[in-house]
């Protein structure tokens, strides 16, 4: 039994040498692992993570924690409340010494009677694979229709610094919304901005610009984004974005009358479609293959009345696409909803180029406000599918692979029914994904009080080189007129906007 020897020097100052004992000599067992608050127990975690901190939920007077691995004396952390804070200077040196090993945790609880007890002790799988070292995310409130006071911020995933991306409230209070990056490039971003001064900020190797993507032959301004690995283009739908309000279940529905592909050329400030993705049906959330020659997206039938709209499920599709020359390739189908038995939505390639990685509903593809949504993984080798056994019985949404591919970041409302938060999860060759743990936080039960939901968790390389003021700066200023590209039909495009102009479909 390891035990620790409590050395005083002085008349006040107390220093707890750790040797190969613990505080805790005379204790019972107790058969089953202790109760703690976030759960992680049975995980595996990246060798450059934040420390794990946790509460522990089992009644007591008195706690004593022990974290160890190989021959290194252990991290002891006592408490009397049951939160559990572990000292990160000595944590990173046990994860980074013990790589492809496991980490123990032994939990003591004293009794109100004065009697100690011990729980089966926690063993936790210390990764090989570093994560990428920042997370971006936005944050935003509950209600439907609340955006002020958000933002989008990142966080140091080794450590507990956050920091502000951009806050609306420095843009008068303007939507702000969709970041994404390049290949977890920090140096690659853009974000849009809605209502008051919008417009898309695009940051390209230390350069800042705003730019209107929507030109006189496309539906809107692009809306869902997603970056070509070079970091030359990113695709784009266009949306007739709607919100309807609902009873039961689903509180809120948001969906396309209308919706369209386009690609935007970072460097020529110029616009492709094509009739191949302004069809009858609606193009939605395009993403690029890791090779960068095609692009995956999701395609439902026209939006007949408001009951399809809401209701209708999405096919995945993936057309292909030369950024040398901006033109638009073939179509190939990938997945039907009716093979599925669910809406797709939100895919996602490894680097790798071996799996998709996508969300199912029951209907449509705004899965954040369906409580049925689940994570489920393709394998492109083989054509294997299904959901993927880290699902919960809450919402399971929007994910994002590391830069090296295996570990991957996804939002979840598992811990309550109620907010979305960040759970990580390492996917191996064979496509088994590790058990999900939750963003840690400094303080063990700041998610106990947290009240705004993470949305887009985004993983990226390092922390976005400029700074909030200015990006703040460039929104403020005008936007820079996109252009329609070269070769694009837009005799179709024009009669396609007439007909919406009209009041009908336009893809009637």
């Amino acid at each position: 039994m390891m035990r620790i020897n409590n050395i005083v020097f002085g008349t006040a100052l107390f220093l707890f040498i750790v040797s190969c004992r613990t505080g805790v000599e005379n204790y019972s067992d107790v058969d089953r692992l202790p109760v703690i608050f976030p759960d992680y127990a049975g995980i595996t975690v990246p060798p450059n993570i934040a420390p794990l901190n946790f509460k522990i939920n089992e009644p007591g007077t008195s706690f004593e924690v022990r974290i160890y691995a190989g021959s290194e004396n252990p991290i002891v952390v006592r408490s009397t409340s049951g939160s559990i804070k572990i000292e990160e200077k000595r944590w990173k040196s046990l994860l980074e010494k013990n790589q492809g090993a496991f980490y123990k945790i032994d939990v003591f609880v004293k009794d109100e009677d004065g009697n100690w007890q011990k729980f089966q002790t926690i063993e936790n799988q210390i990764s090989t694979e570093k994560i990428d070292s920042h997370l971006a995310y936005r944050l935003i409130n509950t209600g439907y229709v609340l955006w002020t006071n958000l933002g989008i911020y990142q966080r140091n995933l080794e450590n507990f610094d956050e920091k502000p991306i951009l806050e609306n409230k420095s843009i008068e209070y303007g939507c702000i919304n969709c970041h994404s990056f390049a290949g977890n490039d920090p140096n690659k971003f853009m974000l849009h901005v809605r209502a008051i001064h919008g417009g898309t900020v695009i940051l390209d190797e230390g350069k800042l610009q705003k730019v209107d993507t929507k030109t006189k032959y496309t539906l809107n301004a692009g809306a869902y984004p997603n970056w070509h690995p070079s970091g030359s283009h990113i695709a784009y739908s266009v949306n007739d974005i709607g919100q309807n309000f609902c009873s039961g279940e689903i509180r809120i529905e948001v969906s396309d009358q209308l919706s369209d592909l386009i690609v935007y050329d970072v460097g020529k400030n110029i616009v492709s479609t094509s009739p191949k993705v302004s069809t009858p049906n609606r193009e939605n959330l395009p993403i690029w293959s890791p090779d960068g020659k095609f692009i995956y997206y999701l395609s439902a039938p026209p939006a007949k009345d408001l009951d399809s709209r809401i209701n209708d499920r999405y096919n995945l599709l993936r057309i292909g696409y030369e950024t040398a020359t901006n033109t638009w390739g073939e179509i190939d189908t990938i997945l039907i909803a009716d093979s599925v038995g669910k809406s797709i939505s939100f895919p996602k390639v490894s680097p790798d180029g071996k799996y998709l990685m996508y969300c199912t509903s029951d209907n449509g593809y705004f899965t954040i406000h369906h409580p049925q949504t689940d994570l489920n993984l393709l394998n492109l080798q083989t054509g294997a599918f299904g959901k993927m056994d880290i699902s919960s019985a809450e919402t399971d949404s929007y994910h994002c692979f590391s830069s090296t591919g295996h570990w991957f970041v996804f939002t979840s409302k598992r811990l309550d029914g109620l907010f979305s938060r960040p759970f990580f999860s390492y996917l191996d060759d064979d496509g088994k994904a590790t058990k999900p743990f939750v963003l840690p936080q400094e303080d063990p039960e700041f998610y106990n009080s947290f009240i705004k939901n993470y949305n887009i968790p985004e993983l990226i390389k390092g922390e976005v080189p400029v700074t909030p003021v200015e990006i703040r700066d460039k929104v403020m200023e005008p936007s820079i007129p996109a252009t329609i590209a070269p070769g694009v039909d837009t005799l179709y495009m024009k009669k396609h906007l007439q007909k919406k102009e009209a009041g009908d479909s336009p893809h009637a």
